[in-house]
């Protein structure tokens, strides 16, 4: 799963996503953790055709499925799934923990 993860993250320019959002919070209270996070899955969402095989293929080891599987679900069961990984602190834990 991390290089589907590293894959997409290159991809999308996260680095550049992170500082803008640095920028918008620099000075302000410490943001919500939940707002900065949805605010990632919509951002990942909005560029979903960028990195669709990589979705694909997180969402398969997620939920020990071939990607083949994952292809033919519907897109809303995809879209649960992007996002329940996304609201799993294990799984955000160990992802935070690979990018540094």
């Amino acid at each position: 799963m991390l290089p589907s993860v590293v894959a997409m993250y290159d991809k999308l320019d996260m680095d550049g996503y992170r500082e803008k959002i640095a920028k918008e919070i620099k000075g302000k209270e410490k943001p919500n953790e939940k707002i900065l996070g949805i605010g990632l899955l919509k951002f990942v969402l909005a560029n979903s055709a960028k990195v669709k095989t990589e979705i694909f293929e997180i969402v398969a080891v997620f939920e020990d499925k071939t990607v083949e599987e994952v292809k033919t679900q519907s897109f809303m069961k995809t879209i649960n799934s992007v996002r329940t990984i996304f609201e799993d602190k294990d799984t955000t834990d160990f992802l935070k923990q690979a990018m540094q």
